[in-house]
């Protein structure tokens, strides 16, 4: 079983989003541009054309792994999983 401490109320999960949010924006945009300018006047190619763009943008960091990083950094006492 995990330990309780390392459950996200609402409000904490709502302000880790919104956080992830916004670093993601900064973080992501060069690479969401080179997706987009390689979308540009594509319609069916989009699929493999753009495959390795696409690639990268899902590559980018984990969900579970800023959500881990947020907890710690947020409940000081609390302990991994």
């Amino acid at each position: 079983m995990s330990d309780l401490s390392r459950v996200m109320s609402n409000r904490e999960y709502d302000t880790f989003l919104k956080e992830r949010k916004a670093e993601a924006f900064k973080r992501c945009d060069p690479i969401v541009k080179e997706f987009v300018e390689c979308t540009r006047n594509r319609f069916l190619s989009v699929a493999w054309a753009c495959r390795q763009q696409n690639r990268n943008i899902m590559s980018d960091e984990s969900l579970a792994k800023a959500e881990k990083e947020y907890l710690d950094r947020t409940r000081p006492g609390s302990k991994g999983f």
